[in-house]
């Protein structure tokens, strides 16, 4: 069933096949956040809240943009909620003690995982070097590879200055990987 299907049943009180549509994007949720707070603890806790609240606010849903993007922009505004409430740019922890959670899932060779796992920690650290308005732009184009129409819908920005936003972010991106090479 399609996402837009299975959101018209849960509104007509099928609340049980919400399920599929959190097994369905529940990894998408939290990579985002994973990737954009740096906190494995805390990018659960927000994925939870953000299903939470979609839930609750699933009529409010206009199907402007995909259902996904609708939740990217939840589990972005809860995670910008968190780092302004602890009065921080990012919640970095060690992410090499969960990188293997962001490593693709097709990527069945071990080998091939490692090299994954260790190219992501690389990333995620210059990520998390980052102020988190040009982490989440980059996370977003590069990472999710969402398109400049779904940035803009989820950060609420119009798509030139998501491109603008994007420009710099990259500039930033290869001084500190320069630096750190």
């Amino acid at each position: 069933m399609s996402d837009k299907a299975l959101i018209d049943a849960c509104l007509v009180g099928r609340s049980e096949v919400y399920e599929v549509l959190v097994l369905r994007h529940q990894q998408k949720v939290f990579n985002v956040l994973y990737r954009f707070l740096g906190n494995y603890e805390a990018s659960q806790d927000i994925s939870q809240e953000t299903f939470i609240t979609a839930y609750q606010k699933l009529d409010m849903f206009g199907g402007r943009s995909a259902f996904s993007t609708w939740l990217c922009q939840i589990a972005l505004n809860k995670a910008r909620d968190l780092l302004r409430s602890n009065g921080a740019d990012s919640l970095c922890e060690d992410v090499a003690d969960h990188a293997d959670t962001l490593v693709a899932t097709d990527a069945t060779r071990p080998d091939r995982q490692a090299e994954q796992g260790q190219a992501l920690e690389h990333i995620q650290g210059i990520l998390n070097r980052m102020p988190a308005h040009y982490r989440e732009v980059l996370i977003l184009k590069h990472l999710e590879e969402h398109s400049n129409e779904e940035i803009s819908v989820m950060l609420d920005e119009t798509v030139e200055n998501v491109k603008v936003r994007t420009f710099r972010a990259r500039q930033m991106f290869k001084q500190l990987f320069g630096a750190l090479s």
